[in-house]
């Protein structure tokens, strides 16, 4: 469940989004980039299955909510920009393998506050986590050695594969709108937009989104197209693939309680399946 700050902030912003007229105008959705660094450090290679960021309460699921793999890197601290990725993705092309940016919110709170990865990339849809691990493997090697990586989390994660479509007389001067607005970078933070014969497609893949944030969309696009929330339609990107029943999946596992006499260094339960075991040879002190 979400916290009860983030439930809301939630609810906040879909007050905010039904009473505006106006204001001033916030900047267009940030594209999305992911830093990485460069350094020698074991490579800690770990797999896992996660279920999103807090469990928000979702009722739209089915096509609309995909499993994703993802490779999650942690890199070395001091290191140099640019290395994991790059290599990254050149093993991934060598492959025939496409990869995409992700919010690391997809993973679970326990795993970010350990992990806080610099760099998280999704394989394409239909990829496993096998796959993942392969890739990471190919690109890493298998509990090796590479510079500027400390730890790599592979995961599947649940995300949202969504498409919201609204009828407009001016597809481009309604998403303009709408990005001016901050309506959509507030509530999606990345999205994507098609401009079609008389109608605004926006296309979001990423954390699962509450009912509260998918209506605060709802409204607001309504609201730059003069219409009703009812009549901005919302749809899986595709109508293919494999889809999750959100009320068949297991909840999350809950943060470890840290030990007492825990001086504030964090805490990972070596009984976790996802617990991520520090570097050989070394002591794990933070992030």
């Amino acid at each position: 469940m979400r916290s009860p700050s983030q439930l809301g902030a939630a609810a906040l912003l879909v007050l905010a989004l039904s009473a505006c007229t106006g204001g001033t105008p916030s900047p267009a959705p940030p594209t999305s980039s992911a830093g990485a660094v460069q350094s020698a450090a074991p490579v800690s290679l770990e797999t896992g299955t996660d279920v999103g960021n807090g469990r928000p309460a979702v009722s739209n699921d089915g096509l609309m909510v995909r499993r994703r793999a993802v490779i999650a890197v942690h890199p070395a601290a001091g290191a140099e920009p640019g290395g994991p990725r790059a290599r990254l993705e050149q093993t991934a092309a060598a492959s025939g393998i496409v990869l995409s940016d992700i919010p690391p919110d997809v993973l679970e709170p326990a795993i970010l506050e350990h992990l806080a990865p610099e760099l998280i990339l999704a394989l394409p849809a239909g990829s496993t986590g096998e796959d993942a691990e392969k890739l990471a493997e190919l690109a890493f090697g298998p509990e090796g050695s590479y510079p500027g990586v400390e730890h790599v989390h592979v995961a599947s994660v649940l995300v949202h594969d969504l498409q919201f479509s609204v009828a407009a007389a001016d597809p481009a001067a309604l998403a303009r709108s709408v990005a001016a607005e901050g309506i959509l970078s507030d509530a999606l933070g990345n999205y994507g937009t098609t401009l079609d014969s008389g109608a605004l497609k926006v296309t979001y893949t990423g954390p699962l989104l509450s009912d509260l944030l998918v209506e605060s969309v709802r409204i607001g696009m309504a609201r730059g197209a003069g219409v009703k929330p009812a009549d901005v339609t919302l749809a899986p990107r595709s109508a293919t693939g494999e889809g999750v029943d959100m009320s068949l999946e297991p909840e999350p596992a809950p943060e470890p309680e840290p030990s007492p006499g825990d001086s504030g260094t964090h805490s990972h339960d070596a009984g976790s399946d996802d617990a991520i075991a520090p570097t050989p040879g070394s002591e794990e002190s933070g992030h």
